[in-house]
């Protein structure tokens, strides 16, 4: 996956989501890994972030490979203490959005936040542009799905994952610190590319809207080659994902071989990380794993 739009603007779908390496038989979520001398099988589940553990009621091939693993592997564990002060990255005291960009690009950006949010960006002056653009995708997630997501109530799918898995004494193991997805998220761009992204992504607010309601579609019909297909035919003009999406997923696969070796793993992570030719996927059937899709 080369360019696409701001890794930002995934991290809710966060972040979220193949290319011809899947043919239309293989819809799926959930995938099972065997061979390559594992012992006992291992299974690769994408998430929806902002679908809850309500939703694992339609998926009920599910169930039972999350009770047979032994381990569960997450992109992060949440520790809630070090949320505050982790949320200060999001902030650049020195600094303002006003500074980096025109009057009339401000304005734009303002009026789109008092649409949303009910507040300007003259309350939000000092919040890295990036972080602004997570809040709007936010929103638009939530406006354009909200029947949809109202059927669901309840924690977090990854959330769930980690919490239960703990509950049932498995041993749970993080991909990433908060830290490092924090850092990720915030500090992959300069302000001032950052700040230019943002104008950009107002500007094609309405596209940037209706992708949240046609991914989480594609989610819901278990269409990872959709979603890769959708993502694919985004704009260029807002950077380069592979830091959010590729080089992840390259260094996952130097952990994820190890912990299926050593015992049954089920490996729930962003929808997104799953398909394409830099999928993990795709990485694990290069390793010599064999992937295919349970029903």
């Amino acid at each position: 996956m080369k360019k696409l739009f701001r890794p930002a603007y995934f991290v809710v779908l966060f972040l979220l989501l193949g290319n011809t390496l899947f043919a239309q038989s293989e819809k799926a979520l959930l995938w099972k890994i065997t061979g390559k001398g594992l012992r006992e099988p291992s299974y690769l589940f994408g998430t929806y972030h902002l679908l809850t553990h309500k939703f694992l009621t339609t998926t009920p091939e599910i169930k039972e490979p999350f009770k047979q693993a032994k381990g569960v592997v997450v992109e992060m564990v949440i520790d809630s203490s070090r949320l505050q002060q982790l949320g200060m990255m999001a902030l650049m005291p020195d600094q303002k959005i006003s500074s980096l960009i025109s009057v009339e690009e401000f304005n734009l950006v303002s009026a789109e936040l008092e649409k949303l949010m009910g507040v300007s960006l003259t309350q939000l002056d000092q919040f890295k542009p990036v972080s602004i653009m997570v809040m709007m995708t936010l929103v638009y997630a939530q406006q354009r799905n909200a029947e949809i997501l109202a059927k669901y109530p309840g924690l977090p799918m990854d959330y769930f994952y980690a919490a239960t898995g703990k509950m049932y004494k498995k041993e749970v193991t993080p991909l990433e610190t908060q830290e490092e997805q924090i850092d990720l998220l915030y500090n992959s761009f300069s302000i001032e590319e950052q700040a230019r992204q943002l104008v950009k992504y107002v500007a094609q607010k309405e596209l940037a809207a209706q992708t949240q309601a046609d991914l989480l579609a594609l989610y819901l019909d278990k269409d990872l080659r959709g979603m890769y297909a959708l993502t694919e035919s985004l704009p260029t003009d807002l950077g380069n994902s592979d830091a959010l999406l590729k080089d992840r997923n390259t260094k996952w696969m130097e952990v994820l071989p190890k912990l299926m070796k050593k015992q049954s793993q089920f490996i729930a992570v962003g929808a997104l990380h799953l398909p394409g030719p830099d999928g993990l996927i795709a990485l694990l059937r290069k390793q010599g794993f064999t992937v295919t899709p349970v029903k």
